[in-house]
């Protein structure tokens, strides 16, 4: 009973605050795109050109805001997760297009443990590291990291253009 009532609190608190859960979620997730951003410049250009389009060192600043952007992809997706499960949970229209993008999310969530930004750039660049993958499998892994763009694209279209409203 406890447990009932526990989350029956839960999901009363998240549906009165709905609207600013979307809004929380979209403005985190839309920071990825500077993630992406650093991912195509500095990785993928890399790795096609041989060349940085960014050329950042270790030592400098802009990665450490390209670092502590990419930390915020979790709060991002925790948002991002709750707003579309209970958007299925409450039985919305377009109910498949949200599982859809509540799988992109969920893979995004796999992929932060399974392997992070480091390990790719490792494979990719660096010397031996104490985790080696494949260079097929960094390559799934940053593409992985662009199934954010879909739920950018829906959350910008909730937010902004149809100002959804719960």
């Amino acid at each position: 009973m406890f447990v009932s009532a526990a989350l029956q609190k839960l999901l009363g608190f998240w549906r009165r605050y709905e609207n600013l859960n979307l809004k929380v979620a979209f403005v985190l997730i839309l920071l990825q795109l500077i993630h992406l951003y650093w991912l195509t410049a500095d990785v993928v250009v890399k790795m096609i050109t041989g060349n940085s389009a960014l050329g950042l060192q270790i030592s400098s600043p802009l990665l450490l805001f390209f670092v502590v952007i990419d930390y915020i992809e979790i709060p991002a997706l925790a948002a991002g997760v709750t707003y579309y499960a209970l958007s299925i949970y409450k039985h919305q229209k377009g109910s498949d297009k949200n599982a859809l993008l509540l799988a992109m999310l969920s893979v995004q969530v796999f992929h932060i443990f399974w392997i992070t930004d480091e390990v790719v750039y490792e494979t990719f660049f660096g010397s031996a590291s104490a985790v080696e993958i494949p260079y097929y499998v960094a390559w799934i892994a940053i593409l992985i990291d662009y199934l954010e763009l879909p739920v950018i694209a829906d959350l910008f279209y909730r937010t902004i253009v149809k100002g959804e409203r719960s």
